[in-house]
């Protein structure tokens, strides 16, 4: 009975070991080096960010998603089949931000009948989201790009297990917010932000 169970571990751990693999590469734009770009293993804690020439390494297993992205380019996605190296290339991304659809006025016109029609306009404006980068951060340092100016923000951390770990408020913000997660293990942790009262979108911070 004994030797079965070692054989079945014995197996097990191979297999495992045969499924990872080892992915490297460069992350760019054209020619130039992405530097702080952020290569995650999809559905898992497990990213980091490239180096000043725009170079990552990254242990995986096959099958895995690989996720990578930087702030104002198009993020792309790599089903992994191998060890293997890989050039990728970011496009900008103009398109990156949310279309809100805004009322602009309504006219009245006048049929023969003496039937007035109304009508809507609207135009369409870009409007950036709210961003963090570098995301991955290898030292844990990230900038919070708001959308707006705020008279008070208040921000609080989150680890996966949902316990808070940090908390701040700022009055008077301006555009920018530095998070420190210097002092945490590597992992991911939530962002919860709330401006002037109101809820925003939670982000996802990857130490890596």
């Amino acid at each position: 009975m004994k030797k079965m169970t070692l054989l079945f571990v014995t197996l097990s751990f191979t297999l495992v070991t045969m499924a990872q693999i080892s992915v490297s590469g460069t992350v760019t734009n054209d020619s130039i080096p992405l530097e702080s770009a952020s290569v995650i293993i999809k559905n898992s804690t497990h990213g980091i960010a490239t180096n000043s020439k725009g170079e990552f390494k990254i242990e995986a297993i096959k099958g895995d998603t690989l996720s990578v992205s930087y702030l104002g380019y198009k993020p792309q996605e790599f089903v992994l089949t191998d060890t293997e190296e890989i050039e990728i290339k970011l496009k900008e991304d103009t398109l990156n931000e949310a279309v809100v659809i805004a009322y602009s006025g309504h006219r009245c016109w006048t049929t023969g009948c003496g039937i007035c029609i109304t009508y809507e306009r609207y135009w369409e404006t870009n409007l950036e989201k709210n961003k963090l980068f570098p995301n991955p951060s290898s030292n844990g340092i990230f900038q919070l790009k708001l959308v707006e100016d705020y008279a008070e923000v208040k921000i609080s951390i989150a680890n996966m297990s949902g316990r808070i770990i940090q908390n701040s408020s700022h009055q008077k913000l301006g555009k920018k917010v530095t998070i420190d997660l210097s002092q945490f293990s590597t992992g991911i942790y939530v962002v919860n932000i709330v401006t002037d009262g109101k809820r925003l979108e939670p982000i996802k911070a990857v130490k890596g």
